[in-house]
């Protein structure tokens, strides 16, 4: 029986990924996009002159923030670098995670932060206290969304699904509203999403072997191809 997919991601990164999924993908599917999150832009965006660079962990700060032309970014992923790089930033580095951004900034700043309600990594305050001086500001929220039916009904089944989780907080709101079944396989971004979800669901997920999104969609690609008949 050809399997599910179950993107839980913001709708925008969802339908990235189906894209990308569409252009390597040589088996047949069944995609349900069901954002267990939305993105909420803020209203009130902080002026970028005083500072001498940006800080970029997601793409949806380059969608929801003041304009990036001619500043220079450093980014957590090459998807946020492409969107930067898009709008007009400088991309001076970029670095797989967090900790990789931190431990390569040097230099005495400011920079700013420019990220989502809920974040991870404390990356302003570990600059600043490396020497960096680096603020932050919140250019968008992560609304928690209700899981769809038919996505719940997927993750549930007893027929093979694949669910993909990016986030630790994306795993928590969708582990506290699912049993998983017995043909789920799960894949994790990292540890500290694989953490999360077995702390809600007592389920294991594969981890990625790189926090990336090509690492991902490679995971993704490998793990619709084993729950083929």
């Amino acid at each position: 029986m050809t399997p599910t997919l179950v993107l839980t991601r913001p709708e925008a990164q969802s339908r990235a990924l189906v894209a990308a999924l569409g252009a390597v993908l040589d088996v047949d599917a069944r995609i349900i996009v069901a954002p267990i999150m939305e993105i909420v832009c803020a209203e009130t965006l902080p002026d970028l002159r005083p500072f001498a660079g940006v800080i970029l962990t997601s793409a949806n700060a380059v969608r929801c923030g003041p304009p990036l032309t001619g500043k220079r970014a450093f980014c957590v992923g090459e998807s946020t670098a492409a969107a930067a790089r898009d709008v007009g930033a400088e991309i001076v580095t970029v670095a797989r995670n967090a900790d990789e951004l931190v431990g390569g900034i040097t230099g005495p700043g400011p920079l700013v932060h420019l990220r989502g309600e809920h974040a991870r990594g404390a990356v302003a305050q570990r600059l600043t206290e490396a020497g960096t001086r680096t603020d932050e500001a919140i250019v968008y929220a992560q609304k928690a969304r209700a899981l769809t039916e038919a996505a719940r009904r997927a993750i549930e089944g007893a027929q093979a699904a694949v669910l993909p989780l990016f986030s630790p907080r994306s795993a928590r709101l969708v582990g506290a509203t699912v049993r998983p079944g017995p043909a789920l396989h799960t894949i994790a971004m990292s540890p500290a999403v694989a953490r999360a979800w077995a702390d809600t669901t007592a389920s294991e997920a594969e981890i990625c072997g790189a926090p990336t999104g090509d690492a991902m969609l490679a995971r993704i690609v490998a793990a619709l191809r084993r729950k083929l008949p």
